[in-house]
């Protein structure tokens, strides 16, 4: 893994990263990981942070999906909510 700086960053810090962020270290991670691997490098280290990081985005990406399905069959909830602060 010559030259590669792949700091490990804690599951704290992987959470408030901002999600553009979090996908462009996947995807460099990624080409770092086939590059290396057809190199004959040792690539765990980027493989454990590559694996923190994709689970991130899937979280996000399910949090995401289960908030919009949310609002589709509740769009009453939102209406309510919304009204309700700007009155106050």
């Amino acid at each position: 893994m010559a030259g590669r700086s792949v700091p490990v960053q804690d599951r704290d810090y992987i959470a408030i990263m901002p999600e553009d962020e979090i996908r462009a270290k996947v995807n460099q991670y990624r080409g770092w990981i086939e590059s290396d691997r057809r190199r004959g490098n040792d690539t765990h280290s980027i493989e454990v942070e590559y694996c923190y990081l994709s689970e991130e985005l899937k979280l996000r990406e399910a949090r995401r999906r289960a908030h919009e399905e949310f609002l589709r069959r509740n769009p009453q909830s939102f209406d309510e909510y919304d009204y309700e602060y700007n009155e106050n």
